[in-house]
C-alpha cells in the first residue's frame, strides 16, 4: 500500500509569499507570510517552490525553508513547454512566469473548456487556454494598487490621504475619486475587451481584486483562490512520477 506523501507548495509572488499545504489532493491548510508556520505541525515530505522573485531574493527563501525542513524532498517548479496535457504557446517556455503557467494547467484541469484565466494582484495577467490543452498566450498590465502608485510617484500634485478613498456616484469629484476610479475603469476596459473577443470562453479568476472586478462587469466565472498551488501540485506530482 503507497503512502500519500505530504506536501507543501510555496507560491512566491512579487508581494507576498504563499503556502499552501497539502495531504493527498485535499488542501488542509493556507496561510501567507515571510516564513511558513512551524506550529501547524505539519511535516512536508515534498517541498514545490514557484517563485517569480529573483534568482537571489529566491535563493534566500530556499535557504530558510531548506532549513525548517531539512528532510523534505524539493522540487523546484519551472515553466515547461508541455505538462499535465497543457501544450506552453511561448517560444521560449522558460520565460513565461511560472504563477502563470500553473494557473493555465490548473484551469485546464479544472474546468475541461476553453477558458480564461483572470489572476489580479500585483499585475493584472491574463492567459488563454482551449479545451484541447493549447495555451494561446496572454497578457499583462499593471494592478490597480501599482496603477495608483506609479501615478503618485511620477506626479508632483496628485496627493491624498488614506481616508479619502470614499465610493461616490456619477464623475468623480475629488482627487482620491478621480485616480482610484480611474485606475479601475482602464483595468475594466481591459477585461471587457478580452470578455468580447472570447465571449465563448469560461473565465475562471483568482488574485485579490479579480472577482470584484468581473462582477462588476457581469461576467460568470468560478473564483478559485489556490488556482496557483493546484497547479504547481499537478504538475510537482507529475515530475515526480517521471523521476521514479
Amino acid at each position: 500500500m503507497s503512502v500519500v506523501p505530504n506536501v507543501l507548495v510555496v507560491d512566491a509572488g512579487n508581494t507576498s509569499i504563499k503556502f499552501t499545504a497539502w495531504v493527498g489532493n485535499q488542501v488542509v491548510w493556507v496561510e501567507r507570510g515571510d516564513t511558513c508556520p512551524l506550529d501547524s505541525g505539519f511535516i512536508p515530505d515534498r517541498i514545490y517552490f514557484a517563485s517569480v522573485r529573483s534568482k537571489e531574493l529566491s535563493a534566500l527563501l530556499h535557504a530558510d525553508i531548506q532549513a525548517q525542513f531539512p528532510r523534505s524532498e524539493w522540487l523546484t517548479l519551472s515553466s515547461q513547454a508541455q505538462a499535465c496535457g497543457v501544450r506552453n504557446a511561448y517560444f521560449e517556455p522558460e520565460r513565461l512566469g511560472i504563477d502563470r503557467w500553473l494557473g493555465v494547467v490548473a484551469a485546464h484541469h479544472l474546468i475541461q473548456h476553453d477558458t480564461v484565466i483572470v489572476d489580479a494582484g500585483t499585475a493584472i495577467k491574463i492567459d488563454i487556454v482551449k479545451q484541447d490543452g493549447a495555451h494561446l498566450g496572454g497578457y499583462i498590465t499593471p494592478g490597480l494598487v501599482m496603477m495608483e502608485n506609479v501615478l503618485l510617484s511620477k506626479t508632483a500634485r496628485i496627493r491624498y490621504d488614506a481616508h479619502e478613498k470614499i465610493a461616490g456616484y456619477g464623475v468623480p469629484n475629488s482627487t482620491a475619486r478621480a485616480v482610484t476610479e480611474g485606475c479601475q475603469e482602464m483595468a475594466l476596459g481591459f477585461l471587457e475587451r478580452i470578455y468580447h473577443r472570447y465571449p465563448t470562453f469560461k473565465w475562471v479568476v483568482t488574485g485579490g481584486d479579480a472577482e470584484a472586478l468581473l462582477n462588476s462587469l457581469g461576467i460568470a466565472l468560478e473564483c478559485q483562490p489556490n488556482l496557483v498551488a493546484l497547479g504547481a501540485k499537478l504538475v510537482g506530482d507529475e515530475l515526480m512520477r517521471g523521476n521514479k
